[in-house]
């Protein structure tokens, strides 16, 4: 209570340690000149704990904001001091983070307009009772900018920087160093392994933004350089376009090498049938008369009239796959291309301030509150 060493006491009552021990816990009784030296040596001795009649925080399990507010607004040098160097270190900490830009890419669905330009055509079909192909393919395109295949095709590429030098991702994120000391590879490099980690970095450096409502489609790749940011988002875009296109017209040609076959067998099969159908009425010129041959003829021309139908079937299709297949127009349009950003997007180094200030606040409050 009044931070005083039993020694000094000792030595300002006259008294040894031992006694003043034995005073303290009451096997012997002080005598009135001790008492009367105590007075003199520390004349503002506090004889009882006076704190237990100070305010407190939760009493009754209720607590009392006013005095919470109040022990906090006492030490509130204390805990303002403790704000600053708080926030002094957050900022200082955020220096010591890696920068990275983000650019960020648009590609909007433009499949309605490609179907349009054909309106002609598919008119015509219908008049056939043939519904003309829609490519209506449902493409994930999360999908397709997160695979393999594009990660790999970033990854072989050698992309500038905004100093003009030119590298890869693997040299950008310090992949392909040889690893100084290694018990299991023997400080040689491992390509597939380096590959594979690559990859994952990637997966994590790309994010894509689908907006179910309007179709548009954003792509946000954040790396390192601004310029290379950029450079990979503008083509990704153009991967997207490639991919969905190509498997697109690789429909559309699979289709028509399909029915070019058929067309040309149902050909041979049709000729064949009209051939017969000329030969059996050379040879039996009065068969509407004869009941037999009239039956024959009967199913000699159902068989011809079917595979014209089939033929002239075929050859429709085959029109109508001809001009998927040379349709140019992209299912996606690149509404926004990336640029290289002129900030950075991280580290933000307003929320590390925010952060370390909140840290700062509730650390020294709970120390003082505890203290108190």
């Amino acid at each position: 209570m009044n931070d005083i060493r039993q020694e000094d006491m000792a030595d300002k009552l006259d008294v040894s340690r031992a006694t003043l021990i034995n005073y303290e816990k009451g096997h012997t009784t002080i005598n009135i000149d001790v008492l009367d030296r105590l007075k003199v040596a520390y004349p503002d001795f506090e004889m009882e704990d006076k704190t237990i009649n100070k305010p407190k925080i939760i009493q009754d399990n209720n607590i009392h904001f006013d005095v919470l507010f109040n022990v906090l607004y006492f030490k509130k040098y204390i805990i303002i001091l403790s704000i600053i160097i708080c926030s002094i270190m957050g900022i200082t900490f955020s220096f010591f983070f890696t920068k990275f830009y983000t650019a960020q890419i648009s590609l909007y669905p433009a499949k309605k307009d490609t179907m349009q330009a054909l309106g002609q055509f598919q008119s015509l079909a219908n008049n056939f009772g043939m519904n003309m192909p829609d490519n209506n393919q449902n493409f994930n395109i999360t999908d397709v900018v997160k695979s393999r295949l594009i990660a790999n095709k970033v990854l072989n590429q050698k992309w500038t920087t905004k100093v003009g030098k030119k590298i890869d991702l693997y040299h950008l994120w310090k992949i392909d160093k040889k690893p100084i000391f290694n018990l299991f590879s023997n400080s040689v490099i491992d390509t597939a392994y380096n590959k594979e980690k690559a990859i994952k970095i990637f997966s994590k450096c790309v994010d894509v933004i689908e907006n179910r409502m309007t179709g548009l489609i954003q792509i946000n790749v954040k790396l390192e350089d601004p310029l290379i940011s950029a450079n990979i988002a503008n083509f990704i875009g153009k991967q997207v376009q490639l991919y969905i296109q190509k498997e697109n017209s690789a429909q559309s040609t699979i289709e028509k090498l399909f029915i070019s076959e058929r067309l040309s067998i149902v050909k041979n099969e049709l000729e064949k049938s009209e051939l017969e159908l000329k030969i059996f009425k050379e040879r039996n010129r009065g068969y509407e008369d004869s009941p037999e041959l009239f039956m024959v003829f009967s199913r000699i021309f159902r068989e011809e009239q079917a595979k014209q139908r089939v033929y002239l079937t075929l050859q429709q299709q085959l029109e109508l796959a001809r001009i998927e297949e040379v349709k140019q127009s992209p299912i996606i349009h690149i509404l926004d291309s990336a640029i290289a950003p002129s900030r950075k997007s991280s580290p933000n180094r307003l929320l590390f301030l925010i952060f370390s200030s909140f840290i700062g606040l509730i650390s020294s409050s709970l120390v003082t509150l505890y203290k108190y």
